[in-house]
């Protein structure tokens, strides 16, 4: 994964370069969770020079504009050495960011050897730009190159005409289109999250199959690719952006907590009745928090007499995300390191439920030794995280004060039971239901009493997208076979 913005100004007042060299910082430390092996940034100055640098520290220091004031600007945070940077072609020099996946990579560079083409870096970013440079202008090679390449992308272009921003005809990677409150100024993002406090509006998502033209503080729709087939990823507002964006027109954090409640509403209709209700950090929170509140519901409805109680005994440490790991090993030890326990000392969770006025709960706890632990999570496809440190860690808590944890996770996604093709995460042999086909066999593997998934129909009503217009290709059919 990797996160794209672009800032666009029109204006030579006094502290514009100040205000692109904030915005442009801020707006990929925004987009930062989407990939941060590196940070790139580039720029287009009043002479039409561009300028482009790569780092792998990510600071505020690095995000200096020197000289005189860029009016266009652009930046990435991901796993390649990104923007890539286009000295000498026939349209001129021009910087690329990129975003996706493209299927068809290896067929498109034999094509290139055979026309004697060199190529230097062997990603997909430089047979895009190559592509792109066979065009007579910069729409016309964004729409030869998307006629050629398979898979999904999202992309923005620097150039000495502007900024391009392209999203692909499946849509699978977002864009989305801000103009600020007070200023000429628009940018396009991966994600709106920090627009508010950018001093952004959100005007509108740049649309599947869609180039939109950035220049001078104004956008416009440059053109469009010829097939419109839309596939949003529906993996990407369960998990994959922030809670604080908004994906298809929903906000993320609402979509959690409604997969949450669905499945509450299922465990309340099966009669089971935890103690506790804890998250995977950071990503399951709203999805326990809308499991938990779901239950609050129905206590209020009068449908049950008790509610299990929530709380936060694991917490993530740093701002790490374990699936960006480039192997098994490294996630693993990612996943190991972000998870950290609330302190040494935990007998004060039955003295909190105490003073909640929870007794029935206590009692039940101390009578039996044993607590009942619903984690919620977002999903469920390695099984890393949960085998190797939600599972050994909850139950750690609770050994200090001999109390046996049965543990039932719930995953608000599908069974996962494929790799995306459009994506770089995930590769065939990793998920975890190849290896373990059977629920029953998965719970064993984990180490936990029970695993519930919500249904692919509980995404697509939670969602509101006609299926049509969404990917389901991870829970709906194997690509591995």
């Amino acid at each position: 994964m990797a996160g794209l913005f672009g800032i666009t100004v029109n204006s030579d007042e006094t502290g514009t370069r100040e205000f692109i060299q904030e915005i442009l910082f801020w707006g990929t430390k925004y987009n930062a969770h989407l990939g941060g092996d590196y940070y790139g940034w580039s720029y287009l100055d009043k002479s039409g020079s561009i300028f482009s640098k790569i780092e792998t520290t990510f600071t505020e220091a690095n995000f200096q504009i020197p000289g005189s004031c860029a009016y266009n600007s652009i930046s990435y945070c991901g796993s390649t050495k990104e923007p890539f940077y286009v000295k000498n072609s026939k349209l001129g020099a021009f910087i690329l960011c990129f975003n996706g996946n493209i299927l068809n990579s290896q067929e498109i560079m034999e094509d290139f050897y055979g026309k004697d083409h060199i190529l230097e870096t062997f990603d997909d970013i430089e047979l895009i730009a190559k592509l792109i440079v066979e065009g007579t202008g910069f729409v016309d090679g964004i729409q030869k190159m998307s006629q050629i390449v398979g898979g999904a992308f999202s992309l923005v272009v620097l150039s000495k005409e502007g900024i391009y921003a392209v999203r692909c005809s499946n849509g699978c990677w977002p864009l989305i289109i801000g103009k600020h409150k007070k200023r000429e100024s628009i940018i396009v993002s991966s994600e709106c999250v920090g627009f508010f406090n950018m001093g952004f509006d959100i005007i509108r998502n740049v649309e599947p199959g869609e180039i939109i033209k950035l220049d001078r503080g104004s956008f416009s729709q440059a053109g469009i690719l010829d097939e419109q087939k839309k596939e949003i990823c529906s993996f990407y507002p369960v998990y994959t952006s922030s809670p604080g964006a908004i994906v298809c027109n929903l906000p993320a954090a609402e979509v959690r907590k409604k997969l949450g409640a669905c499945l509450a509403r299922r465990d309340i209709r099966n009669g089971i009745m935890p103690h506790l209700v804890i998250p995977v950090p950071d990503s399951g929170r709203f999805h326990a928090i809308g499991y938990h509140q779901e239950y609050l519901r129905q206590l209020i409805a009068g449908k049950i007499n008790k509610v299990p109680f929530y709380d936060e005994p694991l917490i993530k440490y740093v701002f790490t995300r374990s699936f960006l790991g480039k192997n098994k090993k490294e996630r693993e030890k990612r996943a190991h390191y972000k998870i950290v326990i609330t302190g040494e000392n935990l007998g004060h969770f039955i003295q909190t439920l105490e003073k909640a006025d929870l007794d029935f709960m206590v009692k039940d706890i101390k009578d039996n030794k044993r607590i009942i632990i619903v984690i919620c999570d977002d999903s469920v496809v390695r099984g890393v995280q949960v085998k190797s440190n939600l599972v050994p860690k909850v139950k750690y808590i609770f050994e200090k004060m001999e109390i046996k944890a049965e543990i039932h996770i719930r995953a608000s996604y599908p069974e996962i039971i494929s790799y995306c093709p459009y994506g770089t995460t995930t590769k065939r042999g990793e998920i975890l239901t190849e290896s373990h086909p059977e629920i029953s066999d998965r719970e064993k593997y984990l180490g936990v009493d029970s695993l519930k998934y919500n249904t692919i129909d509980d995404l697509i009503k939670v969602l509101g997208i006609p299926k049509n217009d969404i990917c389901t290709k991870c829970v709906e059919k194997s690509l591995a076979v």
